[in-house]
């Protein structure tokens, strides 16, 4: 951690740990692509929103110039960087790129690198205080969602953002998601996993990616966002920001890799046979979200023959959960079919999104200590503000 000298506002020290995506793509022969090159720090390096002149002079280092890393690991670490003064108050924000050795199209994201970016946060807790995750948008919900409950009430803030054009590309959003990324994460008291996209912070376990086009490509649509940077600032009053602290995260859990959670969506014809046959195909499924209609209703007649395929689920100890199709879901036991899969063991998923059951699913499969009991009532537990009961 670092402090700029006593004539100066002390400055925090943040690291950004790059995954790739598109926020860091380059044109290739075969297309945008998140190729693994210098030229992502470069275009930081030189842009006047994100380096201070005063700290570093652009005027005598070209795009092209030589950039001196390390090596940590497999990985990377760039030169440190110092911004422009963030907020009225005259903070300014120091920086480290730490990127991983290989760059992910999102779409490739799995709980193997989920394990790794954890370990990295972990590790470098003590060094840093506050954590940038810049991610490819396809699975950055999910990646937000697994760090909510990884970290759950750690005293640090963990941003998690990206953008839709790539800072090599004209008109990138990129640009002021880092920029407001650090504001959060340099000048704000704020601890806790969110999103900064489009001007918004949003709670990372509440997060839905809601469009590939819009800028505003996240949403939460339970919840209000955290804070909205508009031309004046304004925080959501109804909730109380998690702020710093001194409270360290949890001892780092290591995510199972093997498919241990399977996605179903109920359709009109669906039959207890396929949805059984896709559980058999796993032999280590631990797990099953159901997508069902409105408030957690599925077709449990028993020509349909659902109802004992979802029976038989929860005899062999698989956590079964119901959520909502619906953009604003709400799982409550309204109407016979919800009451029915209660009383079977079959767990409501309440207002979670896809992304964060998906992702308390695997945190609860991975923990050994848990009995199968224990996993389906900490399930109906809220732990990271994750859902609403």
């Amino acid at each position: 951690m670092s402090t700029s000298s006593s004539a100066e506002a002390p400055r925090r020290l943040i690291c950004c740990i790059g995954t790739g995506g598109t926020i860091a793509s380059e044109p290739t022969a075969g297309g945008l692509a998140p190729t693994r090159q210098d030229s992502f720090f470069r275009r930081i390096r030189s842009h006047p929103s994100l380096t201070s002149p005063i700290h570093f002079d652009s005027s005598s280092v070209s795009f092209s110039s030589p950039v001196n890393t390390i090596q940590v690991g497999k990985n990377i670490k760039y030169p440190r960087l110092i911004t422009p003064e963030l907020d009225d108050n005259g903070i300014s924000v120091e920086y480290e790129i730490l990127d991983l050795d290989r760059h992910l199209d999102s779409s490739e994201m799995t709980p193997s690198e989920w394990n790794i970016i954890a370990e990295l946060v972990y590790e470098n807790w003590n060094n840093y205080d506050g954590f940038i995750i810049l991610s490819g948008t396809d699975t950055l919900a999910y990646t937000a969602a697994i760090l909510s409950f990884l970290f759950n009430k750690a005293g640090k803030p963990i941003i998690v953002t990206g953008a839709q054009i790539p800072l090599s590309r004209p008109r990138s959003d990129g640009w002021t998601n880092i920029l407001d990324s650090l504001f959060v994460t340099g000048t704000l008291d704020f601890a806790g996993v969110g999103i900064v996209f489009n001007h918004q912070l949003l709670k990372g376990a509440r997060a839905t990616k809601s469009s590939p086009n819009l800028f505003g490509a996240f949403s939460t649509p339970c919840v209000p966002p955290l804070i909205n940077f508009n031309v004046k600032i304004t925080y959501d009053t109804s909730t109380n920001l998690p702020k710093r602290s001194s409270t360290p995260p949890p001892p780092l859990l290591k995510l199972l890799t093997d498919p241990s959670v399977l996605s179903i969506h109920i359709y009109p014809g669906m039959t207890g046979s396929l949805l059984e046959a896709q559980i058999i195909a796993v032999p280590t499924c631990k797990a099953v979200i159901i997508s069902a209609y409105g408030s957690g209703n599925l077709p449990i007649n028993e020509k349909s023959g659902i109802l004992e395929s979802l029976k038989r689920m929860v005899e062999k100890e698989i956590l079964v959960v119901v959520i909502s199709q619906c953009g604003i879901p709400n799982v409550y036991p309204l109407y016979t079919q919800g009451r029915t899969l209660l009383s079977i063991g079959v767990l409501p998923g309440y207002d979670l999104m896809h992304e964060a059951a998906f992702a308390k699913l695997i945190w609860l499969v991975s923990r050994p200590e848990l009995s199968f009991k224990q996993r389906q009532e900490l399930f109906e537990t809220p732990i990271a503000g994750e859902m609403s009961l």
